[in-house]
């Protein structure tokens, strides 16, 4: 019996790099499905009713529910993610006149929530909107 170090065994090295490995692959195929399901999702130009309408980070509530407006629809409600809104437009082309007014897309209903906007929905504050002043 010898008191020396104990040799590992040949073989494959598991560690941090494999793991590295498994987590990029995982990302990698998440974001892959991510990306097909929005492709899906987006709608045409020429669609109305209700919709996701995404602006750019950072753009205020002000500004997103003017767009709206502008474009002819409706604010519903606000999401948590604060540059994704709830829009209704009831005249066919509405998509195409928000995308017009600065949103970046707007989804149907995704494959990924039971409900549009779902748990990230909050009520829309009406006095709010009825504050916004068009320019």
């Amino acid at each position: 019996m010898s008191d020396g170090p104990a040799h590992s065994s040949p073989g494959l090295p598991i560690g941090h790099g494999l793991a590295m490995a498994l987590l990029g692959g995982i990302l990698l195929v998440w974001a892959g499905l991510m990306g097909l399901s929005l492709q899906r999702a987006a709608l045409p130009d020429r669609t109305d009713g209700m919709m996701l309408a995404v602006f750019s980070p950072g753009t205020s509530d002000a500004d997103a529910m003017a767009a709206m407006v502008r474009a002819g629809g409706e604010p519903v409600r606000s999401t948590w993610l604060g540059f994704a809104w709830v829009a209704r437009g009831t005249e066919p082309g509405f998509v195409g006149r928000l995308k017009a007014e600065g949103a970046l897309a707007a989804f149907g209903e995704l494959p990924v929530g039971p409900t549009l906007g779902g748990c990230t929905a909050m009520p829309v504050d009406t006095a709010k909107i009825a504050a916004t002043r068009l320019q």
